[in-house]
């Protein structure tokens, strides 16, 4: 699992200081980079391999609103890995209260610069195996 923060820029909220919606989806991406990127293997370097990431899937669950201004933790792990595919977990919580805001998951196929679906580098694959599944210990209530 991965770990930043971030405090919420006002660009990034509505006229109440509500975070808008569709950043967190940003923060999932912003993350899931860093992630890779302390692992030792950026998304600069994947694509000098020839393939990319594309999103097959993606979900959100909202819990809680983050505002303005109050720092932000977001969580990154991977789910599940396969050869030609993977799946990442999120969770972003307020960093002062612990309260979670909105949990997720991405699914990504591995694709070529020409569109065609290809497998994973092994070096990539190998970094990434043994950390599958190793998420936060506690998620929120699905109520």
């Amino acid at each position: 699992m991965y770990e930043l923060f971030l405090r919420p820029r006002y660009a990034e909220t509505d006229a109440q200081g509500v975070v808008y919606h569709a950043n967190y989806l940003v923060w999932f991406e912003v993350a899931r980079g860093e992630f890779c990127r302390a692992l030792g293997y950026p998304y600069s370097h994947i694509e000098q391999e020839g393939y990319g990431f594309m999103v097959t899937d993606l979900s959100i669950k909202y819990y809680s609103p983050a505002f303005y201004d109050n720092e932000i933790g977001i969580k990154v792990w991977c789910e599940k890995i396969g050869r030609v595919s993977c799946v990442f977990g999120y969770q972003i919580y307020n960093k002062t209260t612990g309260k979670i805001c909105v949990e997720g998951m991405s699914k990504h196929a591995a694709v070529s610069r020409e569109g065609k679906l290809v497998r994973f580098s092994q070096a990539l694959y190998d970094i990434i195996a043994p950390l599958v599944g190793r998420g936060p210990s506690r998620l929120a209530p699905l109520s």
